[in-house]
This record gives C-alpha cells, structure tokens and sequence, in this order.
C-alpha cells in the first residue's frame, strides 16, 4: 500500500510537467499562427500600397486592375477576420488549412490579375508553404505544395487559352512548382528535427 502511494507521488509531478509541456507547445503553435496571419495582412496591405503609389508603373494588376483591387481588399478583410478565429484558439489544423487554401486562391487570383507567371507573385506562396508546413509539423506540407502547383499551372493553362501567353512559360511555372515542394519537404525534415528535440529534452 505505501509502495503504490510513493509511485502515485512520485507520478503526480512527472504527470503535471508534462501537462504543462504540452500546454506551453499548443500555444506556441498558436501564436506562430497569429504571426504567420500578421504576415499575410502586411503581404496585403503593401500590394495595395504599391497599387496606390505606383499604379500603371507596375506589373501588379496589369491584366486586370479592378479584380486586383478586389482579390487584394477581398486578401486584407479576410486577414483580418482570421484574427478573430485565431483568438478561440479551436481546431488548429482547421484554421491553418482554410487559411492557406485562402492564401493560394488569393494569390492566384492576384497573379491572373497582373497577367500571368510572369508577374512574380507566385513567390509569394514560398512563404506560406514554408510557413504553414512548420506550423503544422510538417503533416500537411506536402498537400500544401500539390495544391499550389494545380492551381498555378491552372492559372497559367487559363492565359494560354484566354490571352495566348507563351507556351514555353509552363517552364516557369513547372520550376516554381518543384520550388513548392522543395520547400514543402524542407519545412517538413525541419519539423521532423523539431519534434525530435522536443521529445530528447
């Protein structure tokens, strides 16, 4: 009796720190989420800016100035309301894979507004796959990359169709594809890395 009392001691601790182990790494996450969703707002606010200084000077809505003007204040609405989801601290995945499905149409959007691959935009995903895969531990990385690719190859296929751009662009954007998921896979050995010193310390 008194054996098994010292054990449920001694456990009480142990059991308690890991607790608060798992509590300070779930906020941890989140607040990499608040910061990747301060990220996406300014990537917003300063292509509107760029509209606003510069104007015809520019690449950005170039094709098309009004669904520019409206996928950009349509991109800093919806980081703004992520804020508000973020604060009830639910369904971390979920949350991550909305937003980033919603980072990859507005960007999409953006780069079909300012004329294709061409643009540069496209860059701008690099940042939200490496983002969202350390966030997520790497788990949906990966699936991340595949959708960005289908979409900016289905982007690309839409101007070949609708405004004859160059065939030879799907070079450009086969290689901005492969970057996706090179990025993908780098952002999920790190969280692999991660994990793995979690579970040492």
């Amino acid at each position: 009796m008194s054996t098994s009392l010292v054990q449920s001691e001694q456990a009480a601790p142990a059991a308690a720190a890991a607790t608060s182990a798992i509590e300070r790494n779930a906020a941890a996450l989140w607040r990499s989420l608040s910061l990747f969703n301060v990220y996406r707002l300014a990537v917003a606010v300063v292509l509107l800016l760029a509209i606003a200084l510069w104007g015809e000077n520019i690449m950005f809505g170039s094709r098309d100035r009004v669904l520019f003007l409206f996928a950009d204040v349509g991109y800093i609405l919806f980081s703004i309301a992520t804020f508000v989801t973020i604060g009830t601290r639910r369904q971390l995945n979920l949350q991550l894979m909305t937003q980033v499905i919603a980072d990859i149409a507005f960007i999409v959007l953006l780069i079909a507004a300012s004329g294709g691959i061409s643009s540069g935009l496209g860059l701008l995903l690099l940042t939200t796959l490496a983002g969202a895969g350390l966030i997520s531990r790497g788990q949906l990385s990966l699936f991340f990359a595949a959708l960005a690719s289908i979409a900016v190859l289905l982007e690309h296929t839409y101007q070949v169709l609708t405004y004859d751009a160059p065939v030879e662009q799907y070079v450009q954007a086969g290689l901005l594809s492969a970057s996706y998921f090179a990025i993908a896979w780098l952002a999920h050995a790190l969280a692999k890395h991660t994990l793995a010193s979690e579970e040492l310390a």
